[in-house]
């Protein structure tokens, strides 16, 4: 996995970390390595560190790589796979996590078909993930794992018990969306709430012209943004929230909602992207525990969130809901079992 700040973590890293303490816990001998480098453009001190990690270890011991890390690394984990069961979790595609294009997204894409054209088995974090990836890099189901991440159990909200609080929970970067949350709040300006936009900010230029942009629109007393919140800092945001919204352009599933319904907060997502499967079914009984909208311009949200401040019954009917999703949720021994036996038999096909 990626070596990164546990300050600052990604919704990838706490996946990581959770997946392989709870592989532990069905009796897999794990051993975790953190790559040092800049992910996903690593320089050759890294690639040749991340080769030496690969190939330590016994010929039938199964080697699971984080994607950020493998799939930027694609002779490495191919010299890996000739000798051992290689594995990679996949948790966005590169160049979508990296927010790049043209060529530069280019050589990223390259690199990733390389990377999970070697490998026995690619993990993904949601169906919709699965999908892409098949048709993308044209890989057969057979290699393909879905493992929704599970949740770790966590007390029921609060929430601000007074003037609305609407989270953001989500590092501060173009993919994420914020600049669109930000037009969508200037439409509410006539209504209390106020919004915390909380998560690592790597991109400081990034950071400056959204704060910019809040104050011009007259944002500036509403929003905070206090960076990446962790342990106790993090459970009294959550606590303090009455509904997560999540505006990222693409995920791949969307951990942070589901955290958010394990302590009964509703959210409101993009359209399109694998945080609508991790939302759950619109058909289930009782309704969603939150909506999913257009995350290509803020009409639909200004729409959606307006409605949720103005109408008890639509939050009285969203928390309703996200309590119940709270019961349903599959804890992290649901995931680990479940990958446990598809790289039980990745090693087996390789005996």
């Amino acid at each position: 996995m990626p070596d990164r700040p546990p300050t600052a973590p990604s919704g990838g890293d706490r996946y990581d970390a959770a997946l392989a303490s709870a592989l532990a816990g069905h009796g897999v001998r794990v051993r975790t390595v953190r790559a040092a480098g800049g992910w996903p453009w690593p320089d050759g001190d890294a690639l040749r560190a991340l080769g030496e990690v690969l190939v330590v270890g016994g010929r039938q011991e199964v080697v699971l790589v984080d994607g950020l890390v493998g799939c930027a690394a694609p002779d490495e984990l191919q010299a890996c796979a000739w000798v051992r069961p290689t594995a990679v979790l996949l948790h966005s595609r590169l160049s979508v996590g990296a927010g790049e294009t043209g060529e530069r997204a280019a050589l990223l894409d390259e690199a990733e078909a390389r990377a999970l054209g070697a490998v026995g088995l690619v993990v993904v974090p949601s169906g919709r993930a699965a999908a892409e990836v098949g048709e993308r890099y044209r890989i057969a189901g057979g290699r393909v794992l879905v493992a929704p991440p599970g949740v770790d159990p966590a007390p029921v909200s609060a929430g601000s018990q007074g003037i609305p609080q609407l989270l953001t929970l989500a590092a501060v970067t173009p993919l994420k969306n914020h600049g669109l949350l930000l037009e969508a709040l200037a439409g509410m300006r006539d209504l209390p709430w106020r919004a915390v936009l909380a998560g690592p900010q790597p991109d400081a230029a990034h950071l400056r012209r959204l704060r910019a942009r809040a104050a011009a629109l007259g944002l500036e007393e509403r929003v905070s943004w206090p960076g990446a919140v962790v342990g106790e800092v993090r459970d009294r945001v959550w606590a303090a929230t009455d509904l997560l919204v999540h505006p990222s352009r693409s995920e791949t599933y969307g951990l942070v909602v589901t955290e958010a319904h394990a302590r009964g907060i509703p959210t409101v997502v993009g359209r399109g992207t694998g945080a609508e499967e991790a939302l759950g079914a619109p058909d289930r009984a009782g309704g969603p525990p939150g909506a999913a909208v257009d995350v290509g311009g803020p009409e639909e949200m200004v729409r959606v969130l307006r409605r949720w401040l103005t109408d008890g019954e639509v939050r009285r009917g969203w928390r309703a809901a996200a309590l119940a999703r709270r019961g349903e949720l599959p804890g992290w021994d649901v995931t680990a079992g479940t990958v446990t036996e598809a790289l039980e038999q990745l090693a087996g096909v390789r005996r």
